[in-house]
């Protein structure tokens, strides 16, 4: 009997050991947290905590109700939640990130994202940021995605009226950028009334609107000097006060696809797209129309290298020259160039020459399979090749 309650405390004690041998550990989770109504506190909580946590976090907004932020969520940070420095998804459901309105508060933006941050928004509008600096609405360093999501009435005295994006990447998808704002400062001119992208910058754009903005000097749409892709997207009613570019001021790489570019004006040149010297512009199957410039380009003015492939240029007017395009050459740099395939230039108008293509001494136009027709007071002024 002593012998048998020995094996029998031998094997209990071997069990015991087995299991504690082949316990699984811990496993990190991501933090997944729903916010009342109206609850900023919470709401400024599950942003760090979601920031601390080593796998992010998902925030999820009530239903068609406004967060209101009357300061920053620190003294200093120029945000109204905490920085985004880790992986952060924030959904909502017609939902509003607003800062309040009222007499006397702060300036400063909705959001940041830092260097290293990921940041998701959906089903989410983002309204009344007022910074002194760039990204009014949303300032991007690291990787900003929106989706179903609004970025609009924000104003910086600065870069990007609604969203700046300096080195991240940015991708909208069926989002708009509406009715933001970016004035000039004596320090520094206000660029990019919708959204600015700086040199080491990638803004990618689908299904989306950028409509309404304002910028007192380049690219009230978009400013861009980085990389832009636009694809199945409107970009319209867009205002560069007393500069260039309408729709978009480009000065690095932008492609724009099967999308429309109609009704944006431009206090000088390109009404829709101005294209620095330094840019390269291609579009494809992409409408622009009803443009207007105070001075050359009522539609596109390029003085770098622009492409336009199956692509329509109609009904757009400036002030000065190229009612329609105006391809100007820079002093001392590389020769400007302008391909049109299988595209259309018609009904566009100029106060002074070349209703369809003004062509400066110097700049090269190449027609394939083109049509310049229907344009006031000529099709074209200067050597354009194939232009009646």
């Amino acid at each position: 009997m002593k012998n048998r309650l020995v094996v029998i405390g031998s094997a209990v004690a071997a069990s015991v050991g087995l299991c504690m041998a082949v316990a699984p550990a811990a496993v990190a989770q991501p933090l997944k947290v729903t916010v009342a109504c109206g609850d900023v506190a919470a709401l400024l909580t599950a942003v760090g905590d979601a920031n601390a946590n080593a796998d992010g976090g998902t925030i999820t907004l009530a239903k068609n109700c406004a967060y209101r932020f009357t300061a920053e969520d620190a003294i200093g940070s120029g945000n109204a939640l905490p920085a985004i420095t880790g992986k952060v998804k924030i959904i909502g459901h017609d939902s509003t990130l607003i800062r309040s309105v009222r007499d006397g508060l702060p300036h400063f933006r909705i959001l940041k994202v830092n260097e290293g941050g990921e940041l998701l928004l959906k089903g989410t509008t983002v309204t009344g940021g007022h910074t002194d600096g760039d990204g009014a609405g949303i300032a991007n360093e690291g990787t900003l995605r929106l989706e179903d999501s609004k970025v609009a009435g924000n104003q910086a005295a600065g870069d990007g009226g609604g969203i700046s994006n300096e080195g991240g990447n940015v991708t909208l998808i069926d989002s708009e950028v509406l009715t933001n704002v970016v004035t000039s400062t004596s320090d520094e001119p206000g660029d990019g009334g919708g959204i600015s992208n700086n040199a080491t910058g990638t803004l990618t754009l689908k299904k989306s609107v950028v409509a309404g903005n304002t910028a007192d000097e380049d690219g009230g749409g978009i400013q861009n000097q980085g990389t832009l892709s636009v694809e199945h997207s409107l970009i319209t009613n867009n205002e560069a006060r007393d500069d260039d570019g309408g729709a978009i001021n480009n000065l690095g790489t932008a492609t724009i696809k099967k999308s429309k570019l109609v009704e944006n004006w431009a206090g000088l040149d390109g009404g829709a797209i101005n294209n620095g010297s330094d840019g390269t512009l291609e579009a494809w199957e992409t409408e622009f129309a009803e443009n207007k410039a105070g001075k050359d380009g009522g539609a596109i003015n390029n003085e770098g290298t622009a492409t336009l492939k199956k692509s329509k240029v109609e009904s757009n007017q400036a002030g000065n020259d190229g009612g329609g395009i105006n391809n100007e050459e820079e002093a001392g740099g590389d020769a400007t160039q302008l391909t049109l395939e299988h595209a259309t230039v018609a009904y566009n108008r100029a106060a002074g020459v070349g209703g369809g293509i003004n062509n400066f001494t110097g700049a090269v136009v190449t027609l394939k399979n083109s049509k310049i027709i229907k344009n006031l007071p000529t099709n074209c002024e200067g050597t354009v090749p194939g232009c009646s």
